[in-house]
């Protein structure tokens, strides 16, 4: 799969890479602004749900405070209602008569049904209020619903003994439909009555059933604009109010994570938040699906999306109109070499109208093209200066040919006669000239260059008396060095005829060495001379590279084949020496063949 992969990019790369500059340009423009703005998209979008969750949330806080507070209130209003019923006179008085004198008992509980009815009416959620009778088990009741229909005495006992104790003191609370026969909830609140008289004496039990809004609203769930639920729990947690009235009576499993009056914490993808009720034993846990939390933020973000990409358009149809107008003048670059490698030398890019990095393209195609006119007409001259002189070659191999043939017959009638001497001269002579000739040959071993100047000097020698020693240090693969043939000749013919012949009562010598220096071979010339003065040394070195065709076989013809042949990082070059005399260095790369 990974090599399949890696062909497929491959393949797309290598396509890629024959695509235009323009095309290529408009691409990654393209990619720059979808990448750029599909990061400012995201980086945008985590950042304005994340500011709308906390916002939400903490609307959702207040929002849940805020119910706390009222329930707060609510049972605070209920305590002091209590309070205060457990300690009127007229209810004390009934719990305390003896059920024997029944007139008496008989006014004191109508006192007491009075003062619960008068609590009931300044109270309109109340559904009842009663007060039973420890001692005797009798009980007074007062309220909207009959005694009917809440079947109070046979309900009361069970739900007092399933209630939760409120405040950590003695009021209790219980919140069901025990005292209905239409399913309606109820809160019942079940406080203690002690003796006002005998302290620590309990003598009855108020129970209060009233319909209280805060709970009943939690079954509807219209107190939230999200789509979330909120649990009334007690300190045990157990559920006391849900929308979900089945769960009524069952254990939250997030009560461990209640730890203080207040908080949030997000579990299974849900939102909770918490708030205790004041001093109350109860809490009330909101609980909110994540993605309630930012669904209007996503909207608007889904309108920015489709905003963006319009926009994200309108740019990729821009910057190809920018790229094509950037891309014309080097656009015009192009045509313009094309129309060079056709053979239109005379093609000139205008200047005008182009911004400074393109006018400094134009400048450099235009002098480039004049570089290029001044390189042609130079290797026009090179041709003609090669030409030239191969035609001098040519025609100094005319005579040696005739020549050759002609003393070799001179040669074998000397030794007929017995002439040593002119026997060797001739013969030297012929030698000389055969490698002049070379079977028609430009390049010519080491070997055979070096054997032609042991000849040419034999015959100098026999000219002038001896006037000059030699010595030739070439060995081994130095000796196949490929060299234009007649290019050390000229150079001991200058140093005998401008060094050594002129320094009278001295007998001259020439040495010859060679020597491999990394890639080329340096072979040197080393003459005992009058030498020549620093002026004149640094004049030939400079001139060296010109071509003089009235010296035939000089030394700047030599040098100017040797540069024609090879490069103009070769040649000759000319130095003073311990001996006072001139050392000519000729530089050839060393392995280079002509076969």
């Amino acid at each position: 799969m990974y090599d399949i992969a890696g062909g497929g990019m491959n393949k797309w790369m290598e396509k890629f890479n024959y695509w235009k500059f323009d095309k290529k340009m408009t691409l990654f423009i393209s990619l720059s602004i979808v990448v750029t703005t599909m990061v400012i998209l995201i980086v945008s979008t985590v950042s304005f749900v994340l500011i709308a969750r906390n916002q939400s949330r903490d609307m959702a806080e207040e929002q849940l405070y805020s119910m706390a507070s009222n329930y707060e209130a609510a049972f605070t209003n209920y305590k002091e209602l209590s309070f205060a019923l457990v300690m009127d006179y007229t209810i004390q008085s009934y719990l305390t008569t003896d059920k024997s004198k029944k007139q008496l008992y008989y006014n004191q509980a109508n006192s007491a049904r009075n003062t619960l009815l008068n609590a009931t009416n300044v109270n309109s959620n109340i559904n009842f209020i009663a007060v039973i009778n420890e001692n005797s088990k009798d009980y007074i009741y007062k309220g909207d619903i009959s005694l009917y229909t809440s079947r109070f005495y046979n309900n009361y006992e069970e739900d007092y003994k399933n209630s939760q104790n409120m405040d950590n003191g003695s009021i209790r609370m219980s919140f069901n439909n025990v005292f209905s026969n239409n399913e309606e909830y109820s809160l019942t609140i079940y406080f203690p009555i002690y003796s006002t008289k005998k302290i620590g004496i309990r003598i009855g039990l108020l129970c209060i059933n009233m319909k209280d809004n805060n709970l009943s609203q939690i079954f509807t769930q219209d107190n939230n604009h999200h789509n979330s639920k909120i649990n009334f729990i007690d300190q045990t947690g157990t559920i006391i109010a849900i929308a979900d009235k089945g769960r009524i009576g069952t254990k939250a499993d997030y009560m461990n994570r209640l730890v203080m009056a207040n908080g949030s914490f997000v579990k299974s993808g849900q939102l909770f938040i918490y708030q205790k009720i004041g001093q109350w034993n109860y809490y009330l846990v909101q609980i909110i699906p994540t993605e309630e939390l930012a669904q209007n933020s996503i909207k608007v973000m889904m309108i920015l999306v489709i905003v963006i990409i319009g926009m994200v358009g309108i740019w990729l149809l821009l910057s190809k109109k920018l790229v094509a107008i950037a891309y014309k003048p080097l656009n015009n670059v192009i045509g313009n070499m094309e129309a060079v490698s056709k053979g239109r030398l005379d093609i000139r890019m205008n200047e005008d109208n182009t911004g400074e990095d393109f006018k400094k393209l134009a400048l450099g195609f235009n002098s480039m093209m004049e570089e290029i006119d001044i390189l042609m007409e130079q290797v026009k001259l090179e041709q003609q200066q090669l030409q030239q002189i191969r035609f001098n070659a040519l025609q100094a191999q005319i005579k040696p040919h005739f020549l050759y043939n002609t003393l070799d017959c001179i040669h074998w009638q000397a030794v007929a006669d017995g002439n040593i001497e002119i026997s060797t001269l001739v013969k030297a002579l012929a030698s000389y000239y055969r490698i002049c000739l070379s079977k028609g040959k430009d390049i010519i071993p080491l070997s055979q260059e070096l054997a032609h100047i042991e000849n040419y000097l034999i015959i100098q020698n026999m000219r002038y008396d001896n006037i000059v020693e030699s010595e030739i240090n070439v060995k081994g693969e130095l000796l196949e060095v490929e060299i234009p043939k007649v290019t050390l000749q000229p150079l001991v013919e200058n140093a005998i005829y401008h060094g050594i012949k002129i320094k009278e009562g001295t007998k001259g010598k020439i040495k010859i060495t060679a020597k491999k220096e990394r890639e080329d071979v340096i072979i040197e010339i080393i003459d005992n001379g009058s030498g020549m003065t620093e002026e004149q040394i640094r004049e030939i070195n400079n001139s060296i590279s010109e071509v003089d065709e009235t010296f035939g076989y000089g030394v700047r013809n030599v040098n100017k084949r040797i540069e024609i042949l090879f490069g103009k990082q070769y040649g000759l070059c000319f130095m003073s020496n311990e001996e006072k005399g001139i050392t000519v260095q000729i530089r050839l790369p060393f392995g280079k063949r002509f076969n």
